[in-house]
């Protein structure tokens, strides 16, 4: 890999000890994928925050790296953290977060500052064809389609690696030529696309078929961001998708040519309304009792999400022995938490929080809306209407 001056003398350590480290890390990840030489980023995103007890390693680092007095370049964000405005509800899943305290000081102590999974929804949106080192299936998966902005799949420590150094290996999708659409997916007459359940349910399938290649989804030019960060997301889960184009809609396929690079695809799949019924069959956990924990919000919702929600929670009321979660950014809680909807909110018993929604399934059984929740635990996969059936009504299976 080619480096430049200041590169060569951070990896032969004139610049300390810990920037040296890192900078091989990159090198040598770099090298493993071809890289031919590292780019500066204008902005990072990195899931080593969670604290639990089993990141061990990765602490010690990112604890070393503090005290070394290193500081992230780039606007750094994280992943949620544990919100402590329920440790009543969700007594059962602090114990898991003994390094909470110590990344959380850490972190603040490098510069990292904001936790969502959705940190374009706060003040960390790059901007179109900026290099970026990002973790965090969907949010990447939103970075590279929705924005246009570019970034590999990076992993805990290494997106801290390249948020203190600036800088990310050029492979990947930060090249052009790998940002081609590779598969295009029509969608039969029949299906409803202005629903959402229905779009995450078709992302699910896409994510299977794809694997790591470029999706390319036709007649979709409609629908809202919010609903291709939910579709985007439940694609990453399933496959290794990082970047989707939707003709008429993303901005690199403002047309077919473009979603293709003037190229033709490599397959063409045909999704149906059966295609979509099975899918969802194979990834919800159906119980024979109804849900203890409800959840709305994975990825996090928008403002718009939330008020949207909140909306149909008006003039009903969470049954008895379900915590029903919707979740969002600390930006957006605070906000509906002082404005008129927070009287509905409390009137109707739900719970609003700046959690990872993937931390609320404990106790079981969990029932959600959300594909990407379903594909990494035992829930329930249902739409947003029905989870609220549920929650105020009960469970016609039990």
């Amino acid at each position: 890999m080619y480096l430049t001056r200041e590169e060569e003398e951070i990896l032969n350590g004139t610049k300390g000890e810990m920037p040296s480290k890192l900078m091989k890390l990159l090198v040598k990840l770099g090298d493993s994928f071809g890289a031919e030489q590292l780019v500066n980023i204008t902005s990072a995103h990195t899931v080593l925050n969670f604290g639990l007890n089993f990141v061990n390693a990765a602490a010690k680092v990112l604890h070393e790296i503090a005290e070394a007095e290193l500081q992230v370049k780039v606007r750094t964000t994280a992943d949620p953290i544990i919100d402590m405005d329920y440790s009543e509800e969700l007594s059962m899943v602090y114990p898991m977060f003994t390094l909470h305290e110590q990344m959380m000081a850490d972190l603040t102590k490098i510069g990292v500052h904001g936790f969502t999974c959705t940190p374009y929804l706060i003040d960390n949106k790059p901007n179109f064809g900026d290099y970026c080192a990002w973790s965090e299936s969907s949010a990447v998966i939103y970075l590279n389609s929705v924005l246009g902005a570019r970034s590999n799949r990076e992993g805990g420590l290494v997106d801290i690696a390249c948020a203190i150094l600036g800088k990310t290996s050029y492979h990947g999708l930060l090249r052009t030529e790998n940002r081609k659409g590779k598969i295009l997916f029509r969608l039969s007459a029949d299906i409803d696309k202005t629903n959402l359940f229905n779009l995450t349910s078709i992302g699910l399938l896409i994510g299977e078929i794809a694997g790591a290649k470029v999706p390319v989804i036709e007649g979709l030019e409609t629908i809202s961001y919010d609903y291709v960060k939910n579709l985007g997301a439940a694609s990453a889960s399933t496959g290794a998708v990082a970047l989707i184009h939707v003709i008429g809609k993303t901005p690199e396929a403002k047309n077919y040519e473009e979603a293709f690079q003037n190229d033709k695809p490599e397959e063409i799949v045909d999704i149906t309304l059966d295609n979509i019924k099975d899918i969802r069959e194979k990834y919800s956990t159906e119980w024979n009792k109804g849900p203890n924990n409800i959840s709305i919000g994975c990825p996090q919702l928008s403002k718009q999400e939330v008020l949207e929600l909140i909306e149909k929670l008006k003039g009903k009321r969470i049954s008895e022995g379900i915590n029903f979660w919707i979740c969002t950014n600390n930006e957006v809680k605070n906000l509906i938490l002082n404005s008129e909807y927070k009287k509905i909110l409390i009137n109707s018993g739900a719970h609003l929080t700046s959690l990872c929604p993937l931390l609320t399934a404990l106790p079981r059984p969990l029932t959600t809306n959300s594909a990407k929740t379903c594909f990494y635990s035992n829930a329930t996969y249902r739409s947003i209407e029905d989870c609220i059936k549920i929650a105020t009504e009960g469970d016609e299976n039990e």
